[in-house]
């Protein structure tokens, strides 16, 4: 048999359950406070507030991803239909939203990095940059998310045509032995030195792929790019 149908109406008046319960919690310590020391009463207070804190957090997540999902599927929607920059103007207000409102919680903290993202690929270098520094604190503890932040960034300040900073963050990017996002770090970062007139350092750098990364998608470009150097070298 089919469940029965409430109203917006009937839903409303179902009491919270937080409140409900906490409710009961005071009428019962009311009751019985002559057998209740101050000390436990300290305690069901920080209980309550622990509970309360809990519950609001708990509410606070769920509508965060909400809002991130929703947010995201717009995006990817409008930028199918048009392009990445008309998609991040579209989505851009509903990203800054729910940051605002919710940052410091996990679905606040994703949002800002998919923002980011976002911005990188609309052009929107400087935005994308300010938003990887801030969630660098916020993914301080997080391995892998960190690392590929720290290799957003390089790819952002190379962007901008910024080459010392893309060269700090490829460097801290390509520490991490075993991060997913090292041979790419070291790939761009031996180019970046390669720019600067860093030769020595180019080529160990694009030579540690060839060592470490036999199956590298890098590997042919990057044992070409090393032979024709050691021609150049050799003439």
């Amino acid at each position: 048999m089919a469940a029965k149908y409430k109203s917006r109406k009937e839903l409303l008046k179902k009491p919270d359950e937080f409140i409900t319960f906490t409710g009961r919690a005071i009428s019962i310590a009311r009751d019985y406070q002559n057998q209740i020391t101050y000390t436990l009463l300290a305690i069901v207070a920080i209980g309550f507030i622990f509970l309360g804190y809990r519950f609001f957090a708990q509410r606070a997540e769920t509508k965060a991803f909400s809002m991130l999902q929703k947010s995201q599927s717009a995006y990817e929607k409008q930028k199918a239909a048009s392009s990445s920059e008309e998609a991040y103007n579209t989505v851009s207000q509903a990203f800054q939203d729910i940051i605002k409102k919710y940052g410091g919680n996990a679905g606040g903290k994703l949002a800002r990095v998919v923002y980011a993202n976002i911005s990188y690929e609309a052009g929107q270098y400087e935005k994308a940059i300010t938003l990887y520094n801030q969630s660098l604190n916020d993914f301080q503890d997080d391995k892998a998310v960190n690392n590929l932040i720290l290799s957003s960034l390089g790819h952002a300040y190379q962007q901008m045509q910024d080459t010392q900073n893309a060269v700090v963050f490829f460097e801290r990017a390509a520490a991490q032995t075993d991060s997913f996002v090292r041979e790419d770090a070291l790939f761009n970062l031996g180019w970046v030195y390669h720019k600067m007139g860093q030769a020595d350092k180019s080529r160990q750098t694009l030579q540690q792929i060839v060592d470490d990364y036999p199956n590298s998608l890098y590997f042919d470009m990057v044992q070409e790019e090393l032979g024709a150097r050691k021609s150049d070298s050799a003439s």
